[in-house]
């Protein structure tokens, strides 16, 4: 019974003396709940509608998309969106990304709802009756079943490529020093450019073998819609998201000294990034502040590039070269800084 209670002791020491197991253990905790907290502190997002405007009229039809919207803005539960094309729109509805569809026409406005909408939509057409002058014709769409799934789908590749990116360049790194072996690679005329890159080609293998599987399930396994061009663009960005990750470890192998606390550091950065890249819902539905600094993130921009392609069959680049233009700074930005700090020795 001694030996027990004293290795008890050992090892509550242990973990104590570790600044950062003591954070983990005591602060992440903390850090966790507040950010849920602050993103939910009015409701989740799923307690708010999207509905969607499509306006097919001329310039100058009345009612406006802005008089529609100041006709309904005592409704709290409600959120707007525009689309130019009733495709788009309709592809939103499918993923469960809206819950209405609202058309406007010369001839009539319609509502498309979802078979799970009618009731809402039954409501919603008859708010929406003093603004149009006429009650909007409400049609239920069939939707497909994996809608949901195929709007998950894209944060669920982003995410991967994000573990892989920071646990294959960043926790090897540090495993690597504290093995002693970049000292040992010091002795040799390696430069720093080529173990950088073997290290970048070595994963990049790994990951697009990932992504492929992943991409085959989601099609045969999910009905997700694929074909060569979107499984080009997909590559690309998911290259691109691997590349600024990879360097986001790379920085934090370079100032971080041992295993314990790169996975500490990596399990607590997961957290908000979870809630902060529209993995789940959109960005639109939380505080303001929080959406800001959520669109600044590589993997915001991952998983948006990603839907555009996969959600509303976006293939055309100048539409995804800003968003990939968005991971090549940052993919620049994460290697320039990792390559002018990093020491074999250190």
């Amino acid at each position: 019974m001694r030996a027990l209670w004293l290795l008890i002791r050992l090892r509550l020491l242990d973990t104590l003396r570790s600044p950062s197991s003591t954070g983990f253990v005591f602060l992440f905790p903390i850090v966790l709940l507040v950010v849920v907290g602050v993103v939910f502190m009015n409701g989740h997002p799923f307690e708010r509608r999207t509905l969607i405007l499509v306006d097919t009229r001329g310039a100058a039809a009345t009612p406006s998309p802005g008089d529609i919207r100041a006709g309904l803005a005592g409704y709290d539960e409600l959120f707007f969106d525009s689309e130019e094309q009733l495709d788009a729109a309709h592809g939103k509805l499918a993923s469960r990304m809206a819950s209405a569809v609202l058309v406007l026409s010369d001839s009539e406005s319609k509502l498309l709802v979802g078979p799970r909408e009618r009731l809402f939509g039954d409501g919603l057409a008859r708010a929406l009756e003093p603004k149009l002058g006429g009650l909007p014709r409400v049609e239920v769409q069939a939707l497909p079943r994996f809608g949901y799934v195929h709007y998950l789908f894209p944060g669920l590749l982003t995410f991967s490529v994000l573990l892989s990116g920071l646990f294959g360049m960043g926790y090897v790194m540090v495993s690597y020093r504290q093995s002693l072996f970049l000292k040992k690679l010091a002795t040799t005329p390696l430069n720093k450019a080529s173990f950088v890159l073997a290290q970048i080609f070595s994963r990049s293998v790994l990951v697009l073998g990932q992504n492929a599987l992943l991409l085959a399930v989601g099609h045969f396994g999910f009905g997700l819609p694929l074909g060569l061009s979107q499984v080009g663009w997909l590559t690309l960005v998911a290259s691109l998201g691997l590349l600024t990750f990879m360097g986001l470890g790379f920085v934090l192998a370079c100032v971080i000294r041992t295993e314990e606390l790169m996975m500490d550091i990596i399990s607590s950065i997961n957290v908000p990034i979870v809630f902060l890249s529209e993995l789940f819902f959109p960005l639109a539905v939380m505080p303001r502040p929080l959406a800001v600094v959520g669109g600044l993130l590589p993997s915001t921009q991952m998983v948006r590039l990603c839907r555009e392609v996969l959600l509303h069959g976006q293939v055309d680049p100048q539409t995804l070269v800003p968003g990939l233009g968005v991971l090549l700074i940052w993919t620049a930005a994460t290697f320039g800084l990792s390559l002018w700090v990093f020491r074999w020795q250190r």
